[in-house]
């Protein structure tokens, strides 16, 4: 008997949805994540908060869309 792959609880294969339902729930973290970005940089003077402005459109213009652009063409392959 092969027992390759197999553990003492046994070996369970992942769910199809569960890739999928993890792709949705890390696009939509980082959706928030730039949605709260924007909220900062447009409802904050810059002369007030000039590291917060700084570092929010950091993420929000840089990071966030990078991010999520790989995410989504990682999961095309």
């Amino acid at each position: 008997m092969n027992t390759v792959g197999r553990h003492v609880s046994g070996y369970r294969k992942p769910e199809p949805d569960a890739h999928e339902r993890q792709l949705a729930f890390k696009t939509l973290l980082w959706l928030i994540v730039l949605i709260v970005c924007l909220i900062w940089v447009l409802t904050h003077s810059g002369c007030a908060h000039p590291l917060g402005n700084g570092l929010a459109s950091l993420v929000g213009f840089g990071f966030v869309p990078i991010r999520i652009v790989c995410l989504l063409t990682a999961d095309s392959e």
